[in-house]
């Protein structure tokens, strides 16, 4: 092992991160490196032994396990979940009786997708939730678009459970990572107390304090709310995926064929998103624009914390990045550019530029979209369009209200800076499901619908 070539001092310094840990697999060699503390109130230092929360990335290792399972004969990608939970509900009775694991898998059932829901830290705390989905609306029909989906993930962390006869984070634990001798991958608390673990940082670079809640409610951990990891744990699971299935210590976890079905477009994404398109679970890069997605991963985010996975099998390279605070996804672009342009030949793409002078109508896109996370006003200003971002009060703690000013590409799409960080995110206004006029906008990875 050695260090990579990078500041990361300086990159956190920059970005204002707290604390950072990155790994790199590439030319056959592990490199790893980290930077300043786990805790600005302890100040002690992160190592690349450190833990931090990896989010969604989780989704990763719950689309192999399915996968895992399909392979064993106890699941199936494209039967009904009742099939495996005959009492299964939601607010629309025939989306809950035609709903699959694809579309789980896939952020297509288009239920609303940031239900955080706590009910106790019992081990049937799966179970408990999914139990309680019966009044849970539809953001847009089944299949209709992508949406991001933390909901769907664990009604397939539930049938993981109902499949596999253990619960959750013995599952996980046996089928993950003990195979692939991560031993440190943690999603319990009293897991991870054994080893250097980091907590999240909330506010503006500058101005950041630890954040008041350790963890998402643990009901949510197929989504990504408690797993923990080193990033060189998490550059060990790229290896399997881009070794066929099998893990860097010998041990085969999935089939060739599970590997490439995890990479192929189930689904593509708005045009110029910073996504191309969704495999099951995967996001899907097109970085050289022959037409083939050819870089995967995911990136993942909590309470203060976000990290970052890529991996490209054509060159053996993989990148994980982990930090606990600040602007991490700019410290991202940074590491990304540099980290794939010089060691795969491809180079990823940046957000669109806005039209210079671009003409709009901008009565079409004022009013307000909603889903249960947030609620998102588009007014006109003299400066152009303005989205002003309003929290729901449960996710009231990751993020406070902001102000966006949206600068248009084209009809469709516009691109806006979120105070606090310095990378452009877009906007895409979609129609509604007649087709007749703006129905949807399109942020964040997810839907919201327009209710006014």
């Amino acid at each position: 092992m050695s260090s990579p070539a990078f500041n990361l001092d300086s990159l956190c310094q920059q970005f204002g991160v707290p604390g950072a840990s990155l790994a790199i697999w590439s030319q056959n060699k592990l490199e790893e490196t980290a930077s300043g503390v786990v805790n600005l109130n302890t100040t002690v230092p992160a190592t690349p032994d450190t833990l931090f929360q990896i989010g969604s990335i989780t989704k990763l290792y719950v689309a192999a396990m399915c996968l895992q399972l399909v392979e064993e004969g106890k699941l199936t990608l494209d039967d009904p979940v009742r099939r495996w939970l005959p009492d299964f509900r939601l607010a629309d009775e025939d989306v809950a009786a035609r709903l699959t694991l694809r579309h789980l898998l896939t952020h297509q059932s288009g239920m609303e997708g940031d239900f955080f829901l706590d009910v106790g830290r019992g081990e049937d705390r799966i179970e408990k939730f999914v139990a309680m989905l019966g009044e849970l609306p539809q953001v847009h029909p089944l299949g209709a678009m992508f949406s991001y989906c933390n909901t769907g993930f664990v009604i397939a962390g539930r049938l993981i459970e109902v499949a596999d006869g253990r619960r959750w984070d013995k599952a996980i634990r046996n089928r993950m990572a003990k195979p692939l001798d991560t031993p440190a991958f943690s999603t319990l608390p009293e897991q991870a107390i054994r080893h250097l673990t980091a907590i999240g940082h909330l506010g503006a670079p500058g101005s950041l304090v630890v954040t008041p809640l350790a963890y998402l409610a643990q009901s949510n951990a197929p989504a990504g709310s408690m797993s923990m990891a080193c990033a060189r744990d998490v550059v060990t699971f790229a290896r399997m995926l881009m070794g066929d299935g099998i893990a860097p210590n010998g041990t085969r976890l999935l089939s060739p064929e599970s590997v490439a079905a995890m990479q192929e477009i189930n689904v593509t994404c708005p045009q110029r998103m910073n996504i191309d398109a969704i495999g099951l679970a995967t996001f899907l890069w097109d970085w050289d624009g022959d037409g083939q997605p050819e870089t995967f991963g995911h990136d993942g985010s909590t309470i203060g914390q976000a990290a970052w996975l890529r991996y490209h099998p054509a060159s053996g390279t993989a990148m994980a990045l982990l930090t606990n605070g600040g602007n991490g996804k700019g410290m991202a672009q940074v590491l990304l550019d540099d980290i794939f342009s010089a060691r795969t030949g491809v180079t990823p793409t940046r957000p669109p530029e806005p039209t210079p002078h671009y003409s709009f109508d901008a009565a079409r896109y004022i009013g307000r979209y909603c889903n249960v996370m947030e609620s998102i006003k588009v007014t006109a200003e003299d400066s152009g369009l303005v989205a002003t971002i309003t929290p729901a009060p449960a996710s009231a703690v990751i993020a406070g209200e902001r102000r966006v000013t949206l600068a248009p590409v084209n009809d469709e799409l516009f691109v806006g800076v979120t105070p606090g960080y310095s990378e452009r995110a877009t906007y895409h206004f979609l129609p509604n499901d007649a087709g007749t006029e703006i129905g949807y906008l399109h942020s964040g990875v997810r839907a919201h619908k327009r209710v006014e």
